[in-house]
């Protein structure tokens, strides 16, 4: 749990010790082969092996992960943001070399391109039918009825409509009104 009376204000690093924090001071490791050499070495125990092998297996994506682990390195002050990001490749290939010795099957990304470009087509095509729909109705005569059978093969069912929720008595008094 977090506990927000201790957190720091806006402005507070401006009034602090220098080089207070660790992303503040000079990294340990300057050189892209230093950090790589750290992050294999570190993450060949097989304990954190098969930590990653759990969160490979429940849905984690490689690109999410290595730059979850740079980021936290880069902020611990052991190596600059840009040193990471170089050296990101190098340990992507190492997880994925090592996932595949636990017989993982490592996604790259989480992203799907294919399926977002489908969705796009359905938004576009959805937008399509509404204006003929209302172009039809403008028009007179008998319809056929083919462009709201499109319709509702595009929109996804519609979910069963929530209870509202009951009305609260609005609270009076002069600590009741909103900061103006």
């Amino acid at each position: 749990m977090v506990d927000l009376l201790n957190a720091p204000i806006p402005g507070q690093s401006l009034t602090d010790t220098p080089k207070n924090s660790p992303w503040e001071r000079p990294p340990e490791m300057v050189k892209v082969p230093e950090v790589v050499d750290f992050y294999i070495s570190s993450l060949a125990d097989n304990e954190k092996m098969e930590d990653l092998a759990i969160l490979f297996e429940i849905g984690g994506d490689l690109r999410g992960i290595v730059k979850t682990i740079t980021s936290t390195g880069a902020m611990k002050g052991l190596h600059t943001v840009e040193a990471g990001i170089l050296a990101a490749p190098v340990i992507a290939s190492f997880i994925k070399a090592a996932m595949s010795e636990y017989g993982i099957e490592v996604r790259e990304t989480s992203f799907d391109a294919e399926k977002a470009q489908t969705m796009k087509e359905k938004e576009r095509l959805k937008t399509l039918v509404m204006a003929a729909m209302e172009k039809e109705a403008q028009q007179e005569g008998p319809t056929s009825g083919i462009l709201q059978e499109i319709r509702e093969n595009i929109e996804p069912e519609a979910e069963e409509p929530m209870e509202e929720a009951p009305q609260q008595e609005q609270p009076k008094g002069i600590m009741s009104r909103g900061a103006v």
